[in-house]
């Protein structure tokens, strides 16, 4: 192995490229400097992506000053025993004075054009951690130097004197350094101070689980690629050493890590090709149905194009030349089952949902919601990546300025509402043919429990001085959450305002709430119709057909709002399959993206009720198929109270 020849320098106090600091009230004041640096880095990723970006910046300038001739390197060094991250480059190096300068605050030497430029992400390293380590390499200087406590001398009001860079005679930490022939490497070491503390905390224990964890939060993670970077992970474990070599940089596009996915201009260009042939009555080509994620993306000159921009948004657009990727997956699911099959720590997802910023051709900042104001739940859906020229973030990582932020909120709700949200007949659905054995299989062994339990205990109150009726309710208020609804649902089956219904359970560790069989018994005419004495009774024609019935236990859900489960079915939580009756207290209006209701206390529909005590069907609209059963209360409330009003509303609420 390679040993590298060290200059020998002087030990140096980085903070003296800002002038004197030699008097309590100096050292106070760079010390309040150093600690609003700190505090603008708070996230656990931040060091990794500051010695990821130095290092991508320096191979960078070196290859456009060389050309083709130069191969750039980076090497990281994952050290989980050490607790300690490692990124060596072989870029441009650092000269004597730039060596003993680049560690200062707000001292910079890079331009514009590069990822950092603010001059203080060095710094940040430096003082934000108790171990650090710099090696480098040029034509004319060569040396490795270290600088310890720094964290711990900030934090302490009467320090000894302050941390220096010490000429560091072992070598550099990674032992390979010495084979490039230019470059920096830097180690650092965390401890208790430290964000984040312990880096195995992340349970990311392979090379293959970092490459793809820093290809989304770090530098790695390029919007625009460089196949010409070669890029060496190794991560060191108590099991052994795993290593990983990748040429080029990019992100890990949401698409790439689905099935099948389809690029969005080219559906939508076949849809509109077929639509021209063949009308509304259109089948596209089994490539482009049942996606796991629709994509693509965008140019701003592009973008104007497609979604309404006002004349403040066009602005933004020409001055900072967005780039915008958008994909929409089928499922919100789709988050947590990448983390999970990645294997990390499961609260420290690192691919989600969202509006993710990106400026110096990597990602910066926290993710922001998508803010809707229709289809209420597919922001769960949605990851959006947009790319600025020309801009920053603020100090640190914190963010961006609230123009940019709205911006990109503005873009993603408008091609989710006016461009995508067309197309989503092509993703699969979540409620889709393909069956979960084992969901099912949980579902009839709960269903055989609770018939079981019915047979075997019973419950009988037979008195004849009970349950006459008293022409009202005891709860004394509208509900206003979901145990209300619960709550009021049984007492109106108790109090024989429906009666098609017996509950078997209610349930606390299943996906659903409980369960259920329609019955129909003697007297059957407790169960006809009238519209003013029986109105949520069902036709006589169906009683003869019926006159006796106990069906098979189904499958109930209480919600206080439809919109609740449309949430979980659109996020793969809960599945309409499954489901045969939802009792809510309001309709909601998220249904109407992809169901629609049929009133059953609209006396033109009474055919389809087929047992006591129901008051809709929700359809789903692109299959035409029955989704399950409704019991809407507060509907249901105002038809018996005032039955022809009640027709009137309903008529027009789900007709016109």
């Amino acid at each position: 192995m390679e040993v590298m020849d060290l200059d020998t320098f002087i030990e140096f106090d980085p903070l003296k490229a800002k002038g004197s600091i030699d008097n309590e009230v100096a050292i106070n004041a760079v010390k309040r400097e150093l600690r609003n640096i700190l505090d603008s880095y708070v996230g656990w990723y931040d060091p990794f992506c500051e010695l990821i970006q130095n290092a991508l910046d320096s191979v960078e300038e070196r290859l456009a000053l060389e050309g083709d001739t130069f191969a750039p390197r980076l090497r990281i060094i994952i050290d989980l025993k050490e607790n300690s991250v490692i990124v060596s480059d072989n870029g441009t190096g650092l000269s004597k004075d730039k060596y003993e300068q680049f560690l200062a605050p707000s001292f910079s030497f890079k331009s514009g054009r590069t990822r950092g430029h603010k001059g203080v992400g060095a710094t940040y390293l430096a003082y934000g951690f108790n171990y650090i380590q710099i090696a480098t390499k040029t034509d004319d200087f060569i040396a490795v130097g270290k600088m310890i406590n720094a964290r711990r001398w900030l934090d302490d009001e009467n320090p000894a004197g302050n941390p220096k860079v010490q000429p560091d005679r072992s070598g550099p930490a990674d032992m390979g350094f010495p084979e490039f022939d230019k470059g920096v490497s830097v180690c650092l070491k965390f401890d208790g101070m430290t964000h984040p503390g312990d880096i195995g905390w992340l349970n990311a224990k392979t090379a293959q689980q970092w490459h793809k964890i820093l290809s989304i939060k770090t530098g790695l993670g390029a919007f625009c690629d460089n196949p010409k970077i070669n890029v060496e992970i190794v991560v060191r474990s108590a099991t052994g050493t795993d290593s990983i070599t990748k040429d080029g940089i990019q992100y890990l596009w949401p698409h790439t890590v689905v099935s099948k996915s389809r690029r969005f201009r080219d559906v939508e260009e076949k849809a509109n090709e077929l639509f021209k042939k063949k009308g509304r009555g259109f089948r596209l080509p089994s490539s482009m149905t049942n996606l796991d994620a629709l994509y693509d993306t965008w140019r701003f000159n592009e973008l104007k194009d497609i979604i309404s921009l006002d004349n403040g948004e066009h602005a933004i657009g020409e001055k900072y030349s967005p780039i915008v990727y958008f994909c929409y997956v089928y499922s919100a699911k789709v988050w947590p089952n990448f983390n999970q099959n990645l294997g990390i720590r499961q609260t420290a997802p690192v691919l989600k949902s969202g509006i993710q910023i990106a400026a110096n051709n990597m990602p910066q900042g926290e993710m922001y919601q998508v803010p809707l104001e229709r289809y209420t739940g597919r922001q769960n859906q949605v990851h959006c990546l947009v790319h600025f020229e020309n801009c920053k973030s603020d100090l640190g990582r914190k963010g961006f300025q609230k123009e940019i932020v709205d911006f990109c909120s503005l873009v993603a709700r408008k091609l989710l509402e006016q461009r995508f949200q067309k197309l989503r007949f092509t993703l699969r659905p979540v409620t889709g043919t393909v069956n979960d054995i084992g969901r099912e299989a949980k579902i009839d062994e709960w269903r055989e429990e609770m018939k079981k339990h019915e047979q075997e205990h019973p419950l009988r109150i037979i008195n004849e001085h009970f349950f006459i009726p008293t022409k009202r309710v005891s709860i004394a208020s509208e509900p206003t959450r979901e145990q209300d609804v619960i709550a009021l649902f049984n007492q109106l089956i108790a109090g024989g305002v429906i009666r098609g219904i017996r509950i078997l359970s209610t349930n606390e560790r299943f996906t659903y709430d409980g369960m259920y069989r329609v019955v129909i018994e003697k007297p059957t005419e407790l169960h006809l119709y009238d519209r003013y004495k029986n109105p949520l009774g069902v036709l006589e024609e169906y009683i003869a057909k019926h006159p006796t019935l106990i069906s098979e236990p189904k499958i109930l859900e209480y919600k206080y709002s439809l919109d609740a489960l449309i949430e979980d079915i659109n996020n793969g939580d809960k599945n309409s399959n499954d489901i045969s009756l939802v009792v809510v207290w309001d309709a909601g209006v998220d249904y109407v993206n992809n169901y629609h209701i049929t009133s059953l206390l609209d006396e033109d529909n009474l055919s389809v009720r087929q047992y006591h005590g129901i008051t809709h069907v929700m359809t789903n609209l692109s299959s035409g198929q029955k989704e399950m059963d409704l019991i809407i209360l507060s509907e249901l409330i105002d038809h018996l109270n005032d039955p022809s009003s009640s027709i009137i509303a309903q008529k027009k609420k789900y007709e016109e």
